[in-house]
């Protein structure tokens, strides 16, 4: 049998490189054990100004935004995306795929984990988009006092993908921690800018039982829709978000 022989220099190496090996290791196991990580639980909710909307006097429907009472309002969200600078750049994306009606209480949308840091410019981005089983991206429906005195209905809802940009404050995560994301939609916002009696005489319309009217701001194609697009332009107002420590 032939004789294996190591020179010192070639016997060194080995002893350097095995040495090299187990001290990666060693700091790959610290790093694991101290890098710890928390996690945000985002939930989505609807503020809406009463239950009742009180009858306004005629010359107000002119020139006020119109109050809707809103009863129904779900949006289908696609997506969650954090974004944000620190001790290590944040960029993490949470698949939601839900349909959330925004009147639950605390409707969950999902939970991500975020490894532990402080981080600053902390921006957030909400996908919706009409789902696979044709839930629309947002699906709106609520009465108002028509200019009349009356009652009549409004709908509002979008088919086309849209996402709202939001910011946050400053954030620190340590090691298991658990926090709190409250998506908050002002419904009082939707129609900012836009009076009754702009909506009865702009917005398409359908005549139901006992003469109530329901009126559509609503898009599922190419074509113009009247006052579609200055909702969409208000929903940089209906959205927020609020992260706090639970």
């Amino acid at each position: 049998m032939k004789r294996i022989s190591f020179s010192p220099k070639r016997f060194l190496g080995v002893i350097f490189i095995t040495s090299a090996i187990v001290a990666c290791k060693k700091n790959s196991s610290n790093e694991e054990t101290t890098v710890g990580s928390g996690k945000i639980s985002y939930f989505a909710k609807a503020n809406v100004m009463s239950n009742s909307v009180k009858k306004t006097a005629v010359v107000d429907s002119v020139s006020k935004t119109v109050e809707v009472n809103w009863s129904y309002a779900t949006l289908w969200v696609e997506k969650i995306s954090l974004a944000a600078q620190g001790n290590r750049l944040l960029d993490t994306t949470i698949m939601v795929e839900k349909n959330l009606n925004i009147f639950n209480a605390n409707a969950l949308a999902g939970v991500v984990k975020l490894p532990m840091g402080a981080y600053k410019d902390v921006k957030v981005k909400l996908f919706c988009r009409k789902s696979p089983r044709s839930e629309f991206a947002f699906d709106f429906k609520g009465t108002f006092i028509n200019s009349l005195g009356g009652t009549d209905s409004v709908k509002v809802g979008s088919s086309y993908p849209f996402e709202a940009n939001l910011t946050v404050t400053n954030l620190v995560v340590d090691p298991s921690d658990s926090y709190k994301a409250t998506f908050s939609f002002n419904l009082n916002n939707v129609l900012t800018g836009i009076s009754a009696r702009s909506l009865e005489l702009g917005a398409r319309s359908y005549t139901g039982q006992n003469n109530k009217k329901l009126y559509i701001i609503w898009k599922g194609g190419s074509a113009d829709e009247p006052f579609y697009d200055q909702v969409i332009q208000n929903w940089q107002t209906v959205a927020s978000v609020v992260i706090t420590k639970e």
